[in-house]
């Protein structure tokens, strides 16, 4: 299927439509052109990792690792997700039209990830930058060891290791207003909680730098 995918891009071909995925694993995968395609039907894993530029839509649910490792373009998912949502993104946008599974961003390198639901556990852990909201409920040790970016949850959930939770100021108002008007997301706003790092190396202890007793 993904080599089906691969030949219609290189003829141009910029809307794929493919029915019946059959929960098949890394489809669309490494796709570097701006090609819209749709997939109708739960998928696997790995679905629409490494792209680069295109537009995937997936009318279903779909398994591990959506998106893994992109780089630029859009992937929506109208329908549930289970582990590793986003991991290693650079950057792009996702969003999940349900509720996703565990480690949610983890590795997120500037990036953009909703979900539209509730999310599990050890989102945005090591997160570097880039931004994850969730509207619904995250799970235990969001935003653990997160060294930059942003967290906004809209429900309740149990901050990790080095997760400071603020308020939203105004431009995080106007960021979460100006993205759930493109997706077409209906929730009050009033109801989010950010959460950032806390220490910007959180890694180290109060003698770093220091080997023997000398500074480095």
């Amino acid at each position: 299927m993904n080599f089906e995918i691969k030949k219609a891009v290189s003829q141009d071909k910029k809307k794929l439509l493919l029915e019946n995925p059959e929960k098949k694993d890394s489809i669309a995968v490494g796709l570097s052109k701006e090609t819209e395609v749709t997939l109708k039907g739960d998928v696997g894993d790995f679905v629409g990792a490494l792209n680069n530029g295109a537009r995937i839509e997936i009318r279903g649910n779909t398994g591990r690792y959506v998106g893994n490792n992109m780089t630029s373009g859009e992937i929506l998912v109208r329908g549930s997700a289970e582990d590793g949502v986003g991991f290693g993104i650079y950057e792009g946008t996702i969003i999940i039209y349900g509720d996703a599974g565990d480690a949610v961003g983890q590795l997120n390198k500037g990036g953009t990830i909703i979900i539209v639901g509730d999310m599990g556990n050890l989102a945005g852990l090591y997160m570097l930058s880039g931004d994850i909201v969730v509207t619904g409920d995250a799970g235990l040790d969001t935003g653990d060891w997160m060294i930059g970016g942003n967290i906004y949850v809209g429900g309740n959930f149990k901050p990790g290791t080095n997760a400071l939770i603020n308020e939203l100021s105004f431009a995080d108002k106007q960021k979460l207003a100006e993205l759930f008007k493109k997706y077409s997301i209906k929730e009050d706003i009033g109801n989010f909680k950010k959460i950032e790092h806390q220490e910007l190396r959180p890694f180290y202890g109060e003698n770093d730098g220091e080997v023997d007793g000398e500074d480095l």
